[in-house]
């Protein structure tokens, strides 16, 4: 075998057993200069938990993990339903998976800006957030970006529930957004104690590689902002700084910090 035909093969079998090498190899048809794989996408691709929840800032990589995840789902032959909330969402992270296919050896049968089929059987498909338009399919994976701003009853709840009878009984959700309140339901994957969910909460604050980006973004947002867009803090309305709670508890007559006089 030649050498060069032998690297190949090598760095081949290296992404089939490391995950982790498989995804940088992925991220580097987008981004060549890419060193590494940050922890929490590495712990995000490789979770075996029925319902995984990501709360990141943006920028950090949520949609590597979404692609990432989409194309291993394409290798095993499965059906992936990725849901956004504008169609424009959905052409971006199919072009991304359809990026990330390049550094495979799957076949692509049929690809269109929102869906993909490989020979292998494997589909994915993309859709913006109408429950008239997700009806009809079974998935292996399902997967919803920017939950948290999905359109309708209680942060998209009803789409949400549209999209879940859907998944096979041995199939994995992912969920990822940035925060918009405390009152949706994406919110709520944080906020209220549920078995089978696997929670990752990335501030930007903690990626060294986005300091420079998370320090430009300090002087130019309100605080508020900040907390929200960087901090991915989970404010009242997704705009109050103080949560509605402890300006409530604050003025409330019977058990007032600083009561009303």
């Amino acid at each position: 075998m030649p050498f060069d035909a032998l690297h190949d093969w090598c760095s081949l079998v290296e992404r089939d057993l490391d995950v982790g090498a498989e995804m940088l190899h992925f991220l580097r048809q987008e981004v060549p200069n890419a060193q590494s794989v940050d922890p929490w996408q590495l712990e995000a691709v490789t979770s075996v938990a029925s319902t995984v929840a990501m709360r990141v800032c943006r920028q950090a990589g949520k949609s590597c993990v979404l692609a990432t995840r989409g194309v291993r789902e394409l290798k095993r032959g499965g059906t992936t339903i990725c849901l956004a909330p504008a169609e424009r969402q959905t052409r971006e992270i199919t072009r991304k998976v359809s990026l990330y296919l390049r550094a495979t050896d799957l076949v692509i049968e049929r690809a269109t800006q929102s869906e993909i089929e490989t020979s292998n059987g494997g589909r994915f498909i993309a859709v913006p957030a109408s429950g008239a338009t997700i009806r009809g399919y079974t998935a292996d994976l399902i997967m919803v970006d920017e939950m948290a701003y999905l359109p309708g009853h209680n942060g998209g709840e009803d789409i949400v529930v549209a999209l879940l009878p859907m998944l096979k009984d041995n199939g994995q959700t992912f969920y990822a957004s940035t925060p918009a309140g405390r009152f949706n339901m994406f919110a709520e994957l944080f906020r209220e104690p549920r078995e089978g969910v696997h929670r990752i909460v990335v501030p930007g604050t903690s990626i060294p590689r986005l300091s420079a980006r998370v320090e430009r973004l300090r002087a130019q947002l309100s605080a508020t902002r900040f907390r929200q867009e960087v901090e991915v803090e989970m404010l009242a309305d997704g705009l109050a700084y103080f949560d509605l709670a402890i300006i409530e508890n604050a003025t409330s007559q019977e058990g007032a910090i600083c009561p009303r006089i």
